[in-house]
């Protein structure tokens, strides 16, 4: 980031302070607002902006709500009201006790997090407040077996719900302590809600869940079908009918405005072919580089916005970071759909003028060489074909995350990893650090996978507009990786 661009995010925040102190001081009083000192602008998340401050001697966090979002709160009042953390609560504007801790997912779900997990909740359930009911028929959900279902549990002992459980909702401090967070949605429903909650959004074993609250598992499983549809009710009612959003973007078709309308979301517009979307999202749940996915259509997937502070750059810090999170999903036992790159390669040249190629080549036999070299590739890992700077973002606490997991199926490692190479234009000390970190050395033939690699990019460039200059280049390099290696393919 540049010094003006510093300057500008310096007076943004400069001027949001400025707000806060304001609503303070309206919302609660003059004296509260002078108490605070050495505020700071955290992030803005569901219509709320964060701020880290000093109250007194404590330090403290500040919501302050937008305006016309004053009125979703009063259920989270009832609550805070009974917690020692809010200091001060009012119109949605809270002054409460910082927590400092990492959310589960900059930490991840390891094994020894999961009891203290399941008796945080516990206890969150036991709290006795007043507050209003949860509404399963909220939406015009028509289907039978839901309605069925909402009328045989409808008399079930009540508790408090938190009825949003996720990854970025759980936090734990160093010393192992943990603390459930956001309380908006809070509601009195049945306790299974949540449970499915954590097994869908947290991915604790359903079975684990079951024996350690002694639920009964024909019933849970009925609430995990309420849940799927509840949510999916609450998704389509929220997103499906997003206006002024261009839907013809190039790929991979991201809108990544933060934009109050849709809840600081980020959309991928989906481009179909019969080679792409075939892995499940809920899949990569359990990856802590993958934003949390909250809709899926056949037109659109929707994730959590990210708060980044810019575009990705390539360094020696985040190619440390690309190498250990490639390492992480190419030996991971998620399971990803069969290797498509052959068929998906052949689907390009057919749809492309390959004798441009071929004549830019001076070269009819490199094709028949790499579909030799394809039909050779070892499958061995879960591959996310499509690397780039396009699908690489910037999250918070400099953490990185992929999207456009569209072409994503099992694979060859190496041409994943040279597919990344040549789309970030990894330089010879960046490449020697990513080996290092992977712990893999560079296979002797790794000419072929990046060949192949800068093949695959070439077609996918010809599918869109204005990219002679670059594919010009992709034939320079092609040429010069066979002339490096002795390759004769006449």
């Amino acid at each position: 980031m540049n010094l003006k661009e510093k300057n500008i995010v310096n007076e943004e925040h400069i001027e949001k302070i400025d707000a806060m102190y304001e609503k303070i001081s309206t919302a609660f009083s003059s004296e509260v607002a002078n108490n605070i000192t050495q505020a700071k602008f955290q992030l803005t998340k569901n219509n709320n902006m964060y701020f880290i401050a000093k109250y007194l001697d404590t330090w403290v966090q500040i919501r302050i709500p937008s305006d016309g979002f004053l009125s979703l709160f009063e259920n989270e009042y009832e609550l805070a009201k009974t917690l020692n953390d809010y200091l001060f609560i009012k119109n949605g504007i809270f002054i409460k006790k910082w927590f400092p801790g990492s959310d589960l997912f900059q930490i991840g779900l390891e094994s020894n997090l999961i009891n203290p997990i399941l008796n945080c909740l516990k206890k969150f359930q036991e709290r006795n407040v007043e507050i209003k009911k949860f509404n399963w028929n909220k939406y015009n959900i028509k289907d039978k077996r839901y309605q069925k279902l909402v009328k045989k549990y409808s008399n079930d002992e009540l508790v408090l719900s938190h009825n949003n459980i996720r990854k970025n909702n759980i936090i734990i401090n160093k010393f192992g302590y943990i603390k459930l967070v956001d309380f908006e949605a809070v509601t009195l429903n049945s306790k299974y809600y949540d449970l499915v909650a954590l097994y869908f959004n947290i991915g604790i074993d359903k079975k684990t869940i079951i024996d350690f609250f002694n639920l009964d598992k024909e019933k849970f499983n009925d609430y995990v079908y309420l849940f799927k549809r509840y949510k999916e009710a609450h998704y389509q009612d929220i997103y499906l009918n997003i206006k002024n959003i261009q839907k013809k973007m190039p790929s991979p078709h991201v809108f990544l405005k933060n934009n109050q309308t849709i809840n600081n979301k980020f959309i991928v517009f989906k481009k179909h072919n019969k080679f792409n979307y075939h892995l499940n999202l809920s899949e990569l749940e359990n990856f802590y580089f993958v934003p949390t996915y909250i809709y899926e259509d056949e037109n659109k997937i929707i994730w959590r916005w990210l708060n980044n502070k810019g575009n990705f750059e390539l360094s020696l810090k985040s190619i440390k970071l690309i190498a250990k999170i490639m390492k992480t999903y190419h030996d991971s036992h998620v399971n990803f759909p069969d290797f498509v790159l052959n068929k998906y390669i052949k689907w390009l040249i057919k749809k492309t003028n390959i004798v441009d190629f071929k004549k830019e080549m001076d070269d009819f036999d490199l094709i028949k060489l790499i579909f030799l070299w394809l039909k050779q590739i070892k499958i061995d890992a879960n591959c996310h074909n499509n690397l780039s700077f396009k699908n690489i973002l910037w999250g918070e606490n400099q953490n990185i995350y992929f999207i456009d997991w569209s072409l994503a199926s099992k694979g060859s490692r190496f041409l994943d990893i040279a597919i990344m190479f040549e789309n970030l234009n990894v330089n010879k000390v960046q490449k020697e650090l990513f080996w290092a970190v992977y712990c893999n050395s560079k296979p002797i033939d790794f000419y072929k996978y990046q060949i192949i690699a800068l093949f695959l990019i070439y077609l996918q460039n010809k599918q869109l507009k204005n990219h002679d200059e670059k594919n010009y280049l992709i034939i320079k390099k092609i040429k010069y990786v066979l002339i490096k290696n002795r390759i004769k393919v006449k």
